[in-house]
């Protein structure tokens, strides 16, 4: 019997040494973001960055915006300066691979963004008290969300683009490639790192020269110049969910979809198959490009307050 105990009490024993270390191993892992407001979410290999722009007065609900390709969560700020003051907590989350959430490498378990992003945000609230806002391959995100989940109060989707990622079995090579990865990064770090280049592209989205010009393109850049970006990105997209249009037809949720006459980034078959899909949806087009979210927060937050009465 006094054996017995004695294996016993070591197995306990050994139990909790390994959760301290675990714990330890977890706490080493916490890191500080790049603003005074920065949190993240941690799941399996995941560090989800995050910030709240907290609601000015009467609170009336809380927003998770949901950024595009290539953008963090910073290009929200002007949207969440407005609807902040209009009573809503507003969530700015990087999704995995961009702005200062995890990049994804060979060694991740991965867990679909659509997944990371719900349970992030059932961490702070109950699903049915949460309004989506996506842009772009955000919008997309969004939509595979709001079919998952037709519990949430509303969905807003601002230039929404379908997502129509090739998938693992073709990008693996690329994705498991030590010398593509290399001469990929080296190129992308290029670019990205090239003042004129990016606002020769903002200047092609927007066909605003003063806006692009004077736009602070570390806003932009800082980000993507993270290490493991390049090759972060591949990842995100050999993990992608496609967006399902028969699947999006059958959304529930509330839904605004908000489109810009300007915008050159998101095609007319886009356009009619996203508008066709969410028939039910409240239909705008607003003058701007496809980064109207940014240049434009004030007429988009308008309608935003306009369909959340």
């Amino acid at each position: 019997m006094k054996t017995t105990c004695k294996k016993a009490l070591s197995v306990i024993l050994a139990m909790l040494m390994m959760l301290s270390l675990l714990s330890v191993g977890v706490f080493a892992e916490e890191k500080t973001g790049p603003f005074e407001n920065s949190q993240y979410y941690y799941e399996g290999d995941y560090a989800i960055h995050y910030r709240v722009i907290p609601a000015q007065g009467e609170f009336k609900g809380r927003i998770m915006f949901i950024h595009g390709f290539l953008y963090s969560g910073t290009t929200w700020d002007g949207m969440a300066a407005e609807m902040s003051k209009a009573g809503y907590d507003c969530y700015l989350v990087d999704l995995p691979n961009y702005g200062y959430s995890t990049r994804e490498n060979a060694d991740t378990v991965t867990i679909p963004r659509e997944d990371l992003v719900v349970n992030l945000m059932e961490t702070v609230a109950p699903l049915d008290s949460w309004i989506l806002a996506g842009h772009s391959m955000g919008g997309g995100v969004s939509m595979n969300i709001a079919y998952d989940h037709p519990e949430l109060k509303a969905m807003m989707l601002y230039c929404p683009g379908e997502i129509t990622m090739p998938g693992e079995s073709i990008l693996n090579p690329i994705t498991t490639s030590d010398l593509f990865q290399k001469a990929f990064t080296g190129i992308f770090n290029f670019f990205t790192k090239s003042e004129i280049f990016v606002r020769l592209m903002l200047l092609m989205v927007t066909k605003d020269i003063s806006y692009s010009f004077s736009y602070d393109t570390d806003i932009l850049t800082a980000p993507l110049l993270v290490e493991g970006t390049p090759s972060g990105i591949f990842y995100s997209m050999a993990y992608a969910e496609n967006t399902n249009m028969e699947e999006a037809s059958q959304i529930t949720v509330p839904t605004m979809l908000v489109w810009a006459d300007g915008d050159n980034m998101i095609n007319q078959t886009q356009v009619n198959n996203i508008t066709n899909a969410l028939s039910g949806a409240e239909v705008h087009t607003v003058e701007g490009s496809h980064i109207v979210i940014e240049t434009d927060p004030s007429t988009l937050a308008a309608l935003s307050i306009e369909f959340l009465k």
